[in-house]
């Protein structure tokens, strides 16, 4: 829903973290 966030913590999040936090936002629109 929040599209404008997900640039940013794309950006504040390191790419290592990425992966898991795409996992929980998957299992959160799910």
């Amino acid at each position: 829903a929040n599209h404008s966030f997900m640039p940013i913590v794309v950006e504040s999040t390191p790419l290592a973290n990425f992966e898991d936090w795409s996992t929980l936002t998957s299992s959160q629109s799910l």
